[in-house]
C-alpha cells in the first residue's frame, strides 16, 4: 500500500505517528466501493445493480467513506508499524483530519509499545530467604487435615446459634477496600481453626441461622491472597447451617479406603512426610526466585502500557472471583479495582518483562526436552496421566501461553543457578 509516514517520540514507550494515504489512493479505494456497493443495493424503483451512482453516493456515501477510511487508516496502520519495526500494544488513539475522497487521508496516531528496557546485573547476586523445614507436628497435622476431609457432618437440630467449634455452612461474599463485592460464594469452616481467618470467626459466633453479617478486617501481610495483604477486607456471611462431626480412627483400615497407594498408618506417615518435605523444597525455591524477582524491579524502573496494566488487572479480578464467578476477563470494568490492585498488577508486568529480557540476552531458548518435563511435571500436580496432561496443554488455544511459561520457568532456573541464596532460620522468621 503507497502511503507516507513518520515518528516522533513522546516518552519511552509512546509514540506519535504521522501517515498520510495519497489522494489517488482514497479516490481509487472510493470508487471501488461506489462501485460494488452500487451492485448490490437495493432500493425502491430501481432493480439491484441499476441504482444510478449518484443515488448510491446520496444515500450511502456516509456509511461508504465511513468504510473506506477505516479500511486504509488500518492498512496504512500495518504497514507503518511494520515500516518501523514498532511493537504495539492495545489501540492507536486516531486524530482524523477529514476523510473526503477527492483528497489525501491524513491522521496521526499515538501508540503504546511493549517495553523493552536494558536489564543488567541480574547474574550473581544474592538473596536471603527463611528455609522451609518439615517438623513430626506438621506431619502430624496433615494427617489430621485427611482425618477432617473424611469427617462426617451431623446437623445440630437443638440449636440455631453458632458456638465455636461448630462445623457452619455459610454464602461468602468479599469487599475489597470500596470496590464492590464478590457473589456469594458456598464456604464450609469449623469456628475456630482459623481457615476462613480466625479474626473473621471470632464475630461469625453468635450469629443464628439464616442470618447475615459483614466483618471488616485488614488483610496481614501473610495473608494466602497476596493481593488482599494490607488491605481492608469486608466478609459478608451468610449462615445456612450447623454442624458437629465426627471424625474416622486414623488406623491401617481408615488408610487402604484413602486409595494412596499405601496400606498402613507408618506407611501413610511415611509418603505424607516425603511430600509435605517437597512442597517445603518448591516454597523456599518460590520464595528465592520471588526475593531475586524483588530485588530487579526495585532496580529496574520502567513504564508499563496502560493496555497491559489494564488486561492484568482485569486478569487478576477474573481470577480470584470478585467480578463474579466466571466472569469474562473483557467484560470487567478496570476502574472499580484499579486502586487495589494496579501496584500488584504492575510488579508481576515488570518481572515478566524482566524475565523475557533477560532471556533474549542469554538467548534461552526452548527445546522438546524443556517442553516435556513441565508436561511431567504438571500431569504430577494435578494427579492425571502424560497423555491427558500434554493432549490439554498442547492444544492450539493454550500452546503459547504453555510455551511462555515453561520459557520463563527456564529463564529462572538459569537465573538462580548463578544466584546465592543465603537461608535463615524459619522459626526466627515466625516470631518477627
Amino acid at each position: 500500500m503507497d502511503f507516507q509516514s513518520s515518528v516522533q517520540d513522546i516518552d519511552e514507550i509512546t509514540k506519535q505517528l504521522t501517515v498520510t494515504v495519497p489522494k489517488e489512493r482514497v479516490q481509487k479505494e472510493y470508487e471501488s466501493s461506489v462501485e460494488q456497493v452500487g451492485r448490490s443495493a437495493k432500493v425502491n424503483g430501481f432493480r439491484q445493480g441499476k441504482v444510478p451512482r449518484h443515488m448510491v453516493e446520496k444515500l450511502m456515501g456516509d456509511r461508504i467513506r465511513f468504510d473506506v477510511t477505516n479500511r486504509l487508516i488500518n492498512e496504512a496502520l500495518r504497514g507503518a508499524f511494520e515500516q518501523h519495526k514498532l511493537e504495539v500494544v492495545g489501540q492507536p488513539e486516531i486524530d482524523l483530519k477529514d476523510m473526503e475522497p477527492a483528497k489525501a487521508l491524513e491522521f496521526t496516531a499515538k501508540v503504546e509499545l511493549y517495553p523493552q528496557p536494558t536489564v543488567s546485573n541480574y547474574l550473581n547476586r544474592k538473596v536471603s530467604v527463611a528455609k522451609r523445614t518439615v517438623s513430626d507436628k506438621d506431619v502430624e497435622q496433615s494427617l489430621e487435615r485427611l482425618r477432617e476431609s473424611k469427617a462426617e457432618l451431623k446437623p445440630i437440630e437443638d440449636r440455631k446459634q453458632a458456638q465455636k467449634g461448630d462445623v457452619v455452612a455459610l454464602s461468602v461474599a468479599v469487599q475489597v477496600e470500596d470496590g464492590e463485592f464478590s457473589r456469594g460464594e458456598p464456604f464450609v469452616d469449623e469456628l475456630g481453626s482459623g481457615r476462613l481467618s480466625l479474626e473473621v470467626e471470632e464475630q461469625l459466633v453468635g450469629m443464628n441461622v439464616n442470618e447475615s453479617k459483614d466483618v471488616t478486617i485488614t488483610a496481614g501481610e501473610d495473608h494466602q491472597n497476596p493481593e488482599l495483604r494490607g488491605k481492608k477486607v469486608t466478609y459478608r456471611g451468610t449462615l445456612h447451617g450447623l454442624f458437629t462431626k465426627n471424625l474416622p480412627v486414623l488406623d491401617d483400615a481408615f488408610v487402604k479406603a484413602l486409595g494412596f497407594g499405601v496400606e498402613t498408618v507408618a506407611a501413610l506417615t511415611e509418603k505424607v512426610s516425603e511430600q509435605l518435605k517437597q512442597n517445603a523444597e518448591e516454597e523456599t525455591k518460590s520464595e528465592s526466585q520471588s526475593a531475586l524477582l524483588d530485588l530487579l524491579v526495585k532496580e529496574h524502573t520502567f513504564k508499563v502500557p496502560s493496555a497491559m496494566l489494564d488486561d492484568e488487572i482485569r486478569g487478576i479480578v477474573a481470577r480470584y472471583g470478585f467480578a463474579g464467578k466466571g466472569a469474562s476477563p473483557d467484560s470487567i470494568d478496570v476502574q472499580p479495582f484499579r486502586a487495589q490492585f494496579e501496584d500488584f498488577a504492575l510488579n508481576r508486568i515488570r518481572c515478566a518483562i524482566i524475565i523475557d529480557r533477560i532471556g533474549a540476552t542469554e538467548e534461552i531458548k526452548v527445546e522438546d526436552a524443556d517442553r516435556e518435563q513441565m508436561i511431567q511435571r504438571v500431569a504430577e500436580q494435578n494427579g492425571s496421566t502424560v497423555e491427558a496432561t500434554r493432549k490439554t496443554l498442547l492444544d492450539k488455544s493454550r500452546i503459547m501461553s504453555f510455551l511462555l511459561e515453561v520459557r520463563r520457568t527456564k529463564i529462572l532456573d538459569h537465573l538462580m543457578s548463578k544466584t546465592t541464596v543465603e537461608y535463615t532460620d524459619e522459626s526466627k522468621e515466625k516470631q518477627k
